[in-house]
């Protein structure tokens, strides 16, 4: 594999950069501003060394080699979950399509679709695991039969 002469010379630039913060790096100098400048250039020094070696960059530092995120760009991982974390379940879904997704696909994959607010409510309306936390217009109360 031969490495572009242009890519070895940036590559070569930002270490040599990196190594003028070994001086910088006390307990006075060490400020905020200092680390995040160190950071870029690690950032830097890492995606040149990904792209001379042809690796995927994920700039990620928990999946540095981990796959990438076509669409969002990054470590796919990381974007995957938070997309999952930002998504917002829809709190309005007919409780009879939730509990016909408990009965399909099982009550985790029904809480990954709907949320767990519009699942707890369907299964309480139904009249199993019911909870006396829930708000009155979602209880079922026994009827003794």
């Amino acid at each position: 594999m031969s490495v572009n002469p242009a890519m070895l010379r940036d590559l070569r630039a930002a270490v040599a950069e990196l190594s003028a913060y070994e001086g910088r790096l006390t307990l006075q100098d060490a400020t905020p501003e200092l680390l995040r400048e160190l950071d870029q250039g690690l950032v830097l020094a890492r995606r040149l060394v990904s792209a001379a070696a042809n690796r995927p960059v994920t700039g990620c530092r928990t999946h540095a080699t981990g796959p990438v995120d076509a669409e969002g760009g990054g470590c796919l991982l990381c974007n995957t979950r938070r997309r999952a974390a930002t998504a917002t379940p829809p709190e309005d879904v007919p409780v009879e399509d939730v509990l016909a997704a408990i009965a399909e696909r099982g009550r985790e994959e029904a809480v990954r679709r709907y949320g767990p607010r519009p699942v707890t409510r369907a299964l309480a309306t139904a009249g199993r695991r019911t909870t006396s936390s829930l708000p009155p217009e979602h209880r079922q109360e026994p009827t003794g039969d």
